[in-house]
């Protein structure tokens, strides 16, 4: 099986050429309409680059992205500004990164983070656009001012999610969920889920007569947790066929202590290890970006299909990337590439000809470009004044060359002061206790080898420092991190058994068995410290060196301690220092 980045590495800067069918440029005079574009600005909430065109997972099935990157710019080295729904958005729809916003988390009272700042919907606005929102734009915040007021949209639908929580007393998987973690098909009717809703509305908004060019926002709420979808597209993707990411054991060994403490914070992959369901999940998520895919897929019919065809400009993005094991990872939250690289789809109207910019023709570029580049590129486009407050810039030279000159690195930020630098062959992230990571992509595309302390590296390293960011606002409202360490409070640590046993502790109000076994994180049990063993009540503890059942030294690496009794059911992470 080919590597993952290795059909990107492929495409290069060029255009698709035999990876897509070229798609002709429509005719007509050639000359561009005098009319105000259209903007099609459309998101897909946690996808990562497992889409047939970006070659991250070869079982993806997205015949709709497909054929969009046949007639659009396809931007394979793009990357969010915060690896979160609710920051990435604002950082989005403001173009002001989040250590010059503040906005690093979702937090209340955001607005009075940047008091003044200019959203790119009432932007549009302002300058005489009419604009619509339908479903996830921002994040669940999309209202704002008075009751019943809004600044941003003259239309807006923000439907419920109601296929969410189908079942009150329980997971439609049938293992109990950890935040949100289930899959499934609701016994709901397909009308009822929040996207179906969605896409009817946006749908009839596009056939509507206009007098004023449009600003049109749509949010597409699959893959986001819970992987819920109809069951035909479970259907496409049987769970003993399923392929998993390449990972390794110890694939978190050279990472600082704050970049572990990120690490799936919300214990889903203790989750996944304890139950075997690793294949399944995959398959899951699979089956919803394939759904998402649809309903894009409808939409994008629907644009063509109506009066506003030739004169609408198209943008596909989404917030964030996902983890699905990768880096002993299941969630967002991170500072890697799964989480921060996203796909980016930006197609140009037949109006828009006369630009230097080419319709209709399938083109790839791999320059480093950033989510907060959306706002100064569609103001360029739309012949708009771009705000000073942008901290990006217009991605207009990429679409008319994609190879243009363009040296700058993507920044993606996660809490206060925790950085990563992207250049088309490294990832550079320093964290805010000053510890540091370095990925040469050319030769470590999977990011397995930390080579920050490399001399061989010393002046990429100086180079990319260099180009950190220097303004750092500093607010930090999350609860379950220690601001200074990036420690998290909510979990059980433990000293590195390579120094001398560590004790499981574990507290007994009554006689009670107890049993404690260490696994790997890929749910492989490595030692049994007891099985059913009986303990007095009582502050108790069981040693344990960083050996399996023979007495064999482990690998360095994370593992999983599970400690169970009659009263509790805990698992712990243990980090193992080679």
């Amino acid at each position: 099986m080919p590597d993952r980045r290795q059909f990107l590495t492929s495409l290069g800067g060029a255009a698709l050429g035999s990876a897509l069918a070229f798609r002709p440029a429509p005719s007509g005079s050639g000359k561009p309409r005098t009319d105000p574009p259209n903007v099609f600005f459309l998101s897909i909430d946690d996808i990562n680059d497992w889409i047939g065109v970006y070659g991250g997972h070869p079982q993806a099935y997205t015949p709709n992205l497909d054929a969009l990157a046949q007639r659009s710019t396809m931007f394979t080295k793009a990357y969010c500004s915060v690896p979160l729904c609710h920051p990435s958005r604002i950082a989005t729809m403001t173009g002001i990164r989040p250590h010059n916003s503040g906005v690093y988390v979702a937090q209340v009272g955001w607005q009075e983070q940047i008091p003044g700042a200019v959203h790119l919907a009432d932007h549009f606005r302002q300058h005489g656009y009419e604009t619509l929102a339908g479903g996830k734009v921002y994040h669940h915040t999309d209202r704002f001012g008075p009751p019943g007021e809004t600044w941003l949209w003259d239309q807006q639908l923000f439907p419920p999610r109601l296929e969410h929580n189908p079942n009150i007393d329980g997971s439609l998987n049938g293992i109990p969920a950890v935040r949100g973690f289930d899959w499934g098909t609701p016994q709901v009717p397909i009308e009822e889920y929040g996207d179906e809703k969605v896409v009817a509305w946006c749908l009839e908004r596009l056939n509507e007569p206009r007098t004023k060019p449009f600003f049109f926002a749509a949010g597409i709420f699959k893959p986001h947790l819970p992987w819920y979808a109809p069951q035909e597209f479970f259907d496409r993707f049987p769970v003993e066929d399923v392929i998993l990411p390449t990972i390794i054991e110890d694939d978190l060994v050279d990472v600082p202590r704050i970049g572990r403490n990120f690490v799936d914070r919300y214990t889903r992959t203790e989750h996944i290890a304890e139950h075997g369901i690793w294949d399944d999940a995959v398959a899951a998520y699979l089956a919803t970006i394939s759904y998402a895919d649809d309903l894009v897929g409808r939409l994008l019919a629907g644009l063509a299909a109506s009066p506003y065809a030739d004169n609408t400009i198209v943008v596909v993005w989404s917030d964030h990337g996902f983890h699905l094991g990768e880096k002993l990872h299941w969630e967002k939250n991170a500072l890697w590439e799964e989480a921060t690289r996203i796909p980016l789809f930006i197609q140009v109207p037949p109006s828009l000809g006369g630009s230097g910019i080419a319709p209709g023709r399938g083109q790839a570029s791999g320059r480093t470009v950033e989510l907060v580049d959306l706002f100064p590129t569609l103001t360029d486009l739309c012949g708009l004044p771009t705000p000073e407050q942008c901290d990006g810039r217009s991605l207009a030279p990429l679409l008319a060359n994609p190879e243009a000159e363009w040296d700058r690195p993507a920044v993606s930020t996660w809490m206060y002061k925790n950085h990563s630098l992207r250049t088309e062959r490294y990832r550079f992230i320093q964290y805010r206790d000053g510890t540091e990571e370095l990925y040469d992509h050319e030769v470590d595309p999977l990011e397995w080898t930390n080579v920050a302390g490399d001399p061989a590296y010393a002046a990429v390293r100086d180079a990319l420092v260099a180009r950190l960011p220097e303004t750092n606002r500093p607010v930090d409202i999350d609860p379950d991190l220690d601001p200074e360490t990036g420690e998290n409070l909510s979990l059980k640590s433990y000293p590195n058994p390579s120094a001398g046993p560590v004790n499981i502790e574990f507290v007994l109000r009554e006689p009670t068995e107890v049993s404690v076994t260490i696994f790997s994180m890929l749910g492989r049990e490595v030692r049994q410290l007891a099985d059913g063993r009986s303990f007095p009540p009582g502050v108790r503890s069981i040693p344990w060196d960083g050996t399996d059942d023979t007495g064999a030294r482990l690998p360095g690496g994370m593992y999983l301690c599970v400690v169970r009794t009659l009263e509790t059911h805990e698992t712990r992470r243990i980090v193992l220092l080679p």
